[in-house]
């Protein structure tokens, strides 16, 4: 080699045949970096489909499979059978509070009521009332034509008293041929006209049966609703207020 001969130097890390001033371009080592990099991105994973708690199908065994298939032909029959509990437990409520042929709650029930109104008067204004309803047709149809009549007056009596109070009132067996009626609007003028109000309503709607009419009237005593009290005190003061009333 001629030692006074000047020779180009190449600057390490240059590639062969490309010039100290060149800039690189495609094909060149950053292409090389560019594939590198595309090479090494992992590609997005599909998560595996899940059976249960997370288990992979794929996952599953023979064996674990049959556990599931027995479990999932469980389901629907524990299912029915629920729903069976829940219309049985709703039926035997409904025994134990309805009234077995009228309408409305039987005697226990709507003294449950009563005693609830009472121990919430605090709320309010004015004070609730009760309301006992006697009609003495019913009593007297049991005795001259029989029971079926006196039900069925009975259960004409309750309508007529539905359709006269408000949806937020409560009408309720006392058992026998007596009805109770809660009435939430219990200031003493307000009872005055519903009692008023009922008279008229069952005068002017005779009970028929068997092609022949009975006029229906009824006897009704009330009482204001008093904190403290309790359900049998209530019943009982408005008792004392129908008794006084005999004939009206």
């Amino acid at each position: 080699m001629d030692v006074n001969k000047a020779e180009t130097i190449r600057s390490v890390g240059d590639p062969p045949h490309r010039n100290p001033g060149q800039k690189p371009g495609k094909g060149s080592h950053d292409q090389t970096q560019d594939d590198t990099t595309s090479d090494n991105r992992e590609a997005p994973r599909t998560a595996p489909a899940v059976a249960l708690d997370g288990l992979p199908i794929e996952g599953l065994t023979p064996d674990a499979q049959r556990i599931i298939d027995a479990l999932a032909a469980q389901i629907e029959p524990m299912r029915i059978e629920a729903d069976q509990a829940k219309a049985q437990a709703a039926r035997y409520h409904e025994l134990a509070t309805r009234h077995p042929i009228l309408s409305v709650p039987n005697r226990r029930e709507f003294e449950r009521e009563l005693q609830h109104v009472i121990d919430h008067l605090d709320s309010l204004s004015p004070s609730a009332a009760l309301m006992i309803v006697h009609p003495p047709l019913a009593e007297a149809l049991r005795t001259e034509v029989g029971r079926a009549a006196a039900d069925a007056a009975m259960a004409r009596v309750v309508e007529l008293i539905t359709e006269a109070i408000h949806p937020t009132d409560t009408v309720g067996s006392l058992c026998g041929y007596d009805l109770g009626v809660i009435l939430l609007n219990g200031d003493p003028e307000s009872v005055a006209l519903r009692t008023e109000s009922l008279h008229r309503r069952f005068q002017a709607q005779p009970f028929t049966w068997h092609d022949k009419s009975y006029p229906l009237d009824a006897r009704i005593g009330a009482a204001i609703l008093h904190p403290g009290w309790q359900a049998a005190e209530a019943i009982a003061a408005a008792d004392r207020h129908l008794l006084s009333r005999v004939g009206g």
